[in-house]
């Protein structure tokens, strides 16, 4: 009751927070953000930008805090996106960094079998990947990420976001449920088109 009376003079309805409730906003969840974005980042310095961002981003938009859940659970899943943005942006750069491949100037290449995957089908995957995820929810899509791809734990994530451990494998069952259901409708879509 406490805590939700602090939220609730936090937020309050108006647009910006007063320096004092902010400052105590900072002071009551900078740990919980940075070891979020820590968590998902794996780097201190990332981490520390990410706590930056998410703070400036609270503080312009606390007006979009409805109040639904708590206060904690909103900064974590805006810690959450904002770190896998981070994660995407540096990826996007790392691609386009990479130079093309350079002219062959008369000198023989052997042929060599190439064990990668098929760029083409690896691409048609990724996309349609990238599809599926777009439908599920944003909770379930945070813990799915979370899970698969950044290797955090069902006990990480309940405690990361203060819930408990049973909603966690229940989101990951939908999210898969969910996933697999997509993907063999956007792959049958996909072979039709051929």
């Amino acid at each position: 009751m406490h805590c939700m009376r602090k939220e609730e003079l936090l937020v309050g309805g108006a647009t910006r927070p007063t320096p004092e409730a902010f400052s105590e906003l900072v002071h009551s969840n900078s740990k919980l953000i940075y070891n979020v974005s820590l968590g998902i980042l794996k780097n201190h310095a990332d981490a520390e930008d990410n706590l930056q961002n998410v703070l400036i981003k609270v503080y312009n938009n606390i007006h979009r805090f409805e109040g639904r859940s708590r206060l904690s659970s909103w900064l974590v899943r805006i810690a959450i996106n904002e770190a896998l943005m981070k994660i995407r942006k540096c990826r996007l750069a790392a691609m386009r960094q990479i130079e093309p491949a350079t002219q062959d100037q008369g000198n023989e290449i052997l042929e060599t079998e190439d064990a990668r995957p098929d760029p083409e089908h690896q691409c048609i995957a990724n996309d349609l990947t990238a599809k599926a995820l777009r439908c599920l929810s944003p909770s379930l899509r945070d813990t799915f990420l979370l899970c698969i791809n950044e290797g955090w734990t069902v006990q990480e994530l309940a405690h990361t976001m203060g819930i408990r451990s049973g909603t966690i494998k229940a989101r990951m069952f939908r999210a898969r449920a969910q996933m697999r259901y997509r993907l063999a409708h956007l792959a049958a879509n996909k072979c039709r088109q051929i």
